[in-house]
């Protein structure tokens, strides 16, 4: 009588850890992006000071938690300084509207820190009335069109808009866009905005590339 009852407890106990295994191992890859998406949450956003969409830009992200730095009048000391130091300690990914100059540096720095480009645009108001945003990256197109809204602000949406892609899927394919709004009135022709999140093993190249690759 007492071994069977030792067998019925067995095969109870075995039967719950089964249903607890399946139920973690089910919930593993939600699991899994939760963890992604924090580590992806753009915790600093570099801009320049001298002009009122990088301002608004900088400002939008800043209120939802990033850390916002002037890359005037040094962009290399914000990048091997404060920038450092802060995700050292903070991780997560950076955002940035500047000038292009401002952009070629982020990207050759990011490697170092261990982030790759998910996004890059330009604002180029040069020879027009009209500022021509291209977009490239996952969700380009999404982003164009809340861009392209009336009676909008395009660097308060882009940054809203950027935000959400730090913390989408990093395997999404990407894709070109374009969209048409007015400048403000102290835009310097052509800007550069960007964003860089940690690098994932296996995604250092967009996902096409590493298809590519494989074959």
């Amino acid at each position: 009588m007492e071994l069977l009852l030792d067998r019925r407890k067995f095969l109870k106990d075995a039967g719950a850890l089964t249903v607890s295994a399946a139920v973690m191992g089910a919930s593993a890859p939600a699991m899994a992006s939760a963890v992604v998406a924090d580590n992806a949450r753009i915790r600093a956003v570099l801009f320049d000071s001298r002009y009122a969409s990088c301002r608004e830009f900088a400002a939008a992200l800043a209120r939802e938690g990033a850390l916002a730095l002037d890359l005037q009048p040094d962009p290399a000391a914000v990048w091997l300084g404060p920038l450092r130091e802060h995700l050292a300690q903070q991780g997560g990914g950076v955002a940035g509207l500047a000038a292009n100059s401002d952009f070629v540096l982020a990207v050759a720095f990011s490697r170092n820190l261990g982030l790759s480009r998910r996004y890059a645009g330009s604002h180029d108001a040069r020879g027009s009335h009209l500022l021509t945003h291209r977009l490239r990256g996952a969700n380009a197109g999404e982003i164009a069109s809340t861009l392209g809204r009336e009676d909008s602000s395009w660097p308060r949406d882009l940054a809203q808009a950027l935000a959400r892609l730090a913390s989408a899927d990093p395997t999404q394919r990407r894709e070109t866009s374009i969209a048409h709004t007015s400048g403000a009135e102290d835009h310097p022709g052509f800007l550069q905005s960007w964003l860089l999140t940690p690098t994932l093993p296996g995604l250092t190249a967009p996902p096409r590339q590493q298809r590519l690759a494989r074959r």
